[in-house]
């Protein structure tokens, strides 16, 4: 990690402590982080922090070495109006898309915007077991779940939103979660309806996999599309405009690269991340080639 790195992880973490009403709560919300690391990161304490914490804490604040410019595409704008939504209104939203339309980012941006209103993100991945699930929404909501058993941890985290104002919680990737960690929603949803919103994202395999899950009466999933208003709300892929406006927002000017970008990236706005990276890269090259 160079000091420049390191500088742009710190500022990124003040910024993120900053959302908190606290900086304990901001520590207690990052993975495998413990205060100390975060006091001595914006004390300019380095030395005994190895590059791995810095990792560590870098891809929780929203480092990736690079900076990529928003633009509010219809997807953005569409899921900010749902979050808003679920969240006044204390409901369930599924909404579903194709991957690469810019689920995760929108689900992330809200989440950092509004971290002082009570909102939580959770990127789901396949490994999480139940206590997984738990330990890392309770260190969202800025709690510990260290020593708890799972009835203990969940018990926590329906006290602690219950005391919280209009809190939401954005599942995002919802499909990767097992049967048995997705069937925590319906204790979730029990338990704070009305008083938390939840917002599912997730590509259409968890509309098939729930539908199935129905059609097989398989335990559980008729409750879950119960609670989601029997209803998966389908999200827009990006258009020719809304590309070209992200091209030229991260300095791809050439309308020949535009128009292939277009042509390529059948919606998948991580084809036009990776464009940006193509393109660095042979300026880059270019700049090395004339030196040489």
């Amino acid at each position: 990690m160079t000091t420049q790195q390191k500088n742009e992880i710190k500022n990124l973490l003040a910024e993120y402590c900053d959302t908190f009403s606290s900086q304990s709560k901001a520590a207690a919300s990052l993975d495998n982080v413990s205060e100390a690391v975060v006091i001595q990161i914006l004390k300019n304490n380095w030395e005994s922090i190895s590059d791995a914490m810095w990792l560590t804490v870098g891809k929780q604040v929203g480092f990736t070495g690079r900076e990529v410019q928003l633009v509010e595409t219809l997807t953005f704008q569409t899921l900010c109006l749902y979050y808003g939504i679920a969240q006044d209104e204390g409901s369930t939203i599924a909404a579903i898309g194709k991957a690469g339309i810019g689920k995760s980012y929108a689900g992330k941006w809200f989440a950092k915007a509004n971290r002082k209103n009570n909102v939580y993100y959770l990127e789901c991945a396949e490994y999480w077991s139940k206590k997984d699930f738990l330990r890392l929404l309770l260190s969202k909501i800025g709690k510990s779940g260290e020593g708890l058993s799972v009835t203990e941890m969940m018990q926590t985290i329906v006290r602690e939103l219950r005391r919280q104002n209009k809190p939401l919680i954005i599942l995002d990737e919802i499909d990767k979660l097992s049967d048995g960690v997705l069937k925590f929603f319906i204790t979730l949803y029990n338990e704070l309806n009305r008083l938390c919103g939840f917002v599912w994202t997730s590509t259409s395999a968890i509309e098939k996999r729930v539908a199935k899950g129905v059609n097989s009466n398989k335990s559980g999933f008729q409750e879950l599309k119960s609670r989601i208003g029997q209803n998966f709300i389908l999200l827009p892929v990006a258009n020719a405009k809304e590309i070209r406006e992200l091209c030229e927002a991260n300095g791809i000017t050439s309308i020949e690269e535009i128009s292939k970008i277009i042509n390529s990236c059948d919606g998948d706005l991580r084809r036009v991340d990776r464009s940006l990276l193509v393109n660095k890269i042979r300026r880059n090259i270019s700049s090395l080639k004339k030196a040489s």
